[in-house]
């Protein structure tokens, strides 16, 4: 599991806590996590905060796209990681996201728990290296 591990985490603040849940189960499988809720810089400055999570992008190495509650950062941010190449693994809690088809066609792959997720995550990684 060396290839792959910087973990980018796109989802919406309404997911605090189920966000920082994601964080620490895959920091406690040795992963480095950027949370932005948690690791961006929090100030007025949207450049500021626009760059960081850019950059936090560029440089992880999979991207997990939590789609419940998700609004519009979250299309960009899978839309500049899937032009990057990109693998994204996305939490669902159920199939409404397959009506945002450029949503659902840059996923890499779905999971409908915070396990199945941790799962998906090590077995592409697996698969890919």
């Amino acid at each position: 599991m060396t290839k792959f591990k910087k973990i980018f985490i796109s989802s919406s603040l309404k997911n605090r806590e189920l966000n920082a849940k994601i964080a620490k189960l895959f920091e406690r499988k040795g992963f480095k996590v950027y949370l932005p809720q948690r690791d961006t810089p929090q100030t007025d400055d949207v450049k500021t905060i626009f760059n960081a999570n850019v950059n936090a992008i560029k440089e992880s190495d999979i991207i997990i796209a939590v789609l419940i509650n998700h609004g519009r950062d979250l299309a960009f941010e899978i839309g500049l990681a899937y032009g990057l190449g990109k693998p994204i693994i996305a939490l669902a809690s159920n199939t409404d996201y397959t009506r945002d088809e450029m949503i659902a066609g840059a996923l890499t792959d779905v999971a409908m728990d915070v396990n199945e997720l941790l799962d998906k995550v090590i077995g592409h990684i697996n698969k890919n290296t």
